[in-house]
């Protein structure tokens, strides 16, 4: 008798731990449930906005991105629908005050049970380059940068001005380049917002290439010619970048009006094509 009591009491202590172990289990995936699927989601909708400007202040143009990865992948889906709209959106300075404000799939916000927060946020616009106030402030290691990029230039499309620019030669005849020498830099400083501050330099190449003989058509003759070339960087500011699509090239044409050889007559030439939308600063050479 006594050991079948025994045996009993073991057969519901055992039943008793399943039970509780069950329970245990039971809870355990009701919470992770409840963590996961049915528990209400504070998301921030704006935090991590990422907000892209683009030019100088009092010119500049503002974007915002969706870059937000979620914590839970769960809502990745949800994440991935917010789109943003900005106002104002362009003539921007540094302490101007943007609004940004969020969108989304209210159906995925419900079925995952996301409460978005912050659906507009207001920012300070800081951080844009700025112009320089004196030519003088320009820093030497942004001018090398520039006198760098302006050699890459010509390198670049050393040909094209080889063919195009040189019009003495003749056509069938590639010219060969012989000379080439930076022989001046201005500074254009704009004097409204609408354009941007520059530097010009000029490079007076010298090519030789075949000429029709005096004597006859049929003879050629070899001749030197010079020209001057205009390498135009745009938008210089405190940013000391030089990009690639801020930079043009030109072949000056003087119309026998200008003697580009003489500092004096290149000065007038430029105050002639630019005078009445910057003021005009020679810089030195180094």
């Amino acid at each position: 008798m006594k050991k079948r009591i025994a045996i009993n009491k073991e057969k519901w202590k055992g039943k008793y731990i399943t039970i509780v172990a069950m329970l245990l289990i039971i809870s355990s995936l009701y919470a992770t449930s409840y963590l996961l699927f049915l528990r209400v989601i504070d998301v921030d909708v704006t935090k991590d906005a990422s907000i892209i400007y683009h030019g100088e202040t009092g010119s500049a143009t503002v974007k915002v991105n969706n870059d937000m990865r979620a914590y839970n992948q769960r809502i990745q889906e949800f994440m991935d629908s917010i789109t943003y709209t900005v106002t104002p959106i362009d003539k921007l300075s540094n302490e101007d005050v943007i609004t940004i404000r969020a969108s989304y799939d209210e159906e995925l916000a419900h079925r995952y049970n996301i409460h978005p927060v912050n659906i507009e946020r207001k920012v300070t616009v800081s951080g844009l380059p700025v112009r320089y106030e004196h030519v003088e402030d320009i820093e030497e290691d942004y001018l090398e940068a520039i006198e760098k990029s302006g050699e890459e230039y010509l390198e670049k499309h050393q040909e094209m001005i080889l063919l195009e620019d040189f019009t003495t030669f003749l056509r069938d005849e590639e010219p060969e380049l012989k000379e080439q020498k930076l022989s001046y830099r201005v500074f254009l400083d704009a004097f409204g917002a609408e354009n941007k501050d520059k530097i010009v330099d000029v490079y007076a190449i010298q090519a030789s290439g075949f000429v029709k003989g005096e004597e006859s058509d049929e003879t050629k003759e070899i001749r030197d010619e010079t020209i001057y070339y205009m390498v135009t960087y745009n938008e210089i500011n405190t940013s000391k970048q030089v990009l690639e699509e801020n930079i043009f090239g030109e072949k000056m044409l003087a119309l026998g009006a200008y003697d580009f050889s003489q500092p004096e007559s290149f000065m007038q030439y430029m105050q002639t094509k630019y005078g009445k939308q910057y003021q005009i600063f020679e810089m030195s050479l180094t």
